[in-house]
């Protein structure tokens, strides 16, 4: 893996953990600004939005699971999920 693929790899597992750009910048000991102008497009942005993106899959695939299994608060937010996924098919 090369360093610019590191780096990426890098970017995407910490958005997954929900910090902040700035605080990403902070852990790769890297410029927050040059950081900043990197997430703006291309590789960079879409390793960010990878590691969200997935990170929110987890978690909807948890309360799939468990309104599966009966849970009454899971089933409701479940619900929720599915409306609003069918709002923004239309």
């Amino acid at each position: 893996m090369d360093e610019l693929e590191e780096r990426l790899a890098q970017i995407e597992q910490y958005s997954g953990l929900m910090f902040s750009r700035e605080e990403i910048a902070d852990i790769l000991d890297v410029d927050r600004q040059l950081l900043t102008e990197l997430l703006e497009d291309g590789d960079y942005l879409r390793a960010f939005k990878k590691g969200r993106l997935l990170r929110e899959a987890q978690l909807r695939k948890a309360i799939f699971d468990l309104a599966a299994n009966g849970s009454s608060p899971a089933q409701a937010f479940a619900a929720k999920l599915i409306e609003n996924a069918k709002m923004e098919d239309k």
